[in-house]
């Protein structure tokens, strides 16, 4: 972007010389020019070979473009010279890649290098400057800059605005995990991946044992502290390509790519006892409460073929894993040799 801006800008300080017509100074210009080609060669070779070094000094790089503008401006009719709109890019690229205050900084410094420039322009060529030329010229540079600082500011601002919106709109407020929504935009990315990829993605799906009574028995502030609790359990025990989900009340969906059914039970099974470990502190009462949870899975395309599907068949799992017990982690293929095992008896 700023190799692309560089070239720009050197074209239409071309294109400036071209259409004013000024043949006095034709080869005076064409000298300028080919500085100004050279210094964006040397700029540009410099960009694609020590990127990171010349961005972290990028900001400074723009005070060297004003001073050889400004140089331009001086042999090139100075207060005459129509050139100093190219202060403008510098002010307007400044203000858009960089903080919105170094717009103003950069602009004042224009307008103090654009002044020297006339100045010394008409001393070489023995002529009375236009100081009101010269202060509408300078107010221009300065209320351009102040101009592309508050747009940049009001742009920055929507933006942040939107992206927290969004953020909003995906995440659950309690416990800053996806809700379902987003969960509900995301499953055919994830499908799309498996089906390219050929890779599986496991469906993981927790309850917390005897959440209701737990609420009514403690109250809704210790509940939502349960819940609180149990998302961060599921964040350190997961990789940053893991989805973890609030899917509803009490309820928490875990979409796992890439992964075999027996590593994905693992992962389950760390969630579930490092809840059961915790013993969590209720109420003004000294003593510890156990909480479990239970966890249902299923895998995709093994078990189905179809998303949705597979999230019910986890869902069963679930439900088989509470009704044989609560705390326990099961598959759905371990639910159906079970029911296959019974139905043999």
């Amino acid at each position: 972007m700023v190799i692309c801006f560089r070239w720009m800008m050197l074209v239409t300080f071309l294109t400036f010389f071209i259409v004013s017509g000024s043949k006095d100074l034709r080869f005076v210009f064409f000298e300028t020019f080919a500085v100004a080609a050279i210094y964006n060669v040397l700029i540009t070779l410099g960009y694609i070979k020590h990127y990171n070094k010349l961005k972290r000094i990028e900001y400074l790089v723009l005070y060297v473009d004003a001073v050889l503008v400004s140089l331009f401006i001086c042999l090139l009719g100075g207060i005459h010279s129509d050139f100093y709109v190219l202060y403008l890019f510098i002010i307007g690229y400044c203000g858009v890649f960089n903080k919105s205050m170094r717009s103003i900084k950069i602009g004042v410094f224009c307008m103090l290098a654009y002044t020297a420039a006339c100045f010394l322009a008409a001393k070489q060529g023995s002529y009375d400057i236009d100081y009101w030329r010269l202060a509408i010229k300078n107010i221009f540079i300065v209320i351009s800059s102040y101009g592309i600082c508050f747009i940049n500011y009001e742009v920055k601002r929507y933006d942040e605005m939107h992206k927290k919106e969004f953020k909003l709109a995906r995440t659950d407020k309690l416990t800053g995990l996806a809700n379902r929504h987003y969960f509900e935009q995301k499953l055919g990315e994830e499908v799309e991946y498996s089906d390219k990829s050929g890779n599986p993605i496991n469906v993981l799906i927790f309850d917390l044992d005897n959440f209701k009574r737990f609420n009514d028995t403690y109250g809704h502030i210790w509940g939502d502290k349960l819940l609180l609790l149990f998302s961060d359990i599921i964040k350190q025990n997961i990789r940053n390509s893991d989805i973890p989900i609030r899917y509803g009340g009490e309820e928490f969906l875990l979409l796992i790519r890439d992964i075999d059914l027996k590593t994905a039970k693992l992962v389950g099974d760390r969630i579930r006892k490092q809840l059961e470990k915790q013993r969590i502190y209720v109420g003004n009462d000294d003593s510890r409460k156990l909480v479990t949870v239970s966890c249902g899975i299923a895998q995709y395309p093994r078990n189905s073929t179809n998303m949705k599907e597979v999230i019910d068949l986890a869902d069963k799992a679930l439900y088989h894993a509470k009704e044989t017990g609560k705390n326990a982690v099961v598959c759905y293929d371990e639910m159906v040799g079970v029911s296959r095992a019974i139905s043999n008896e």
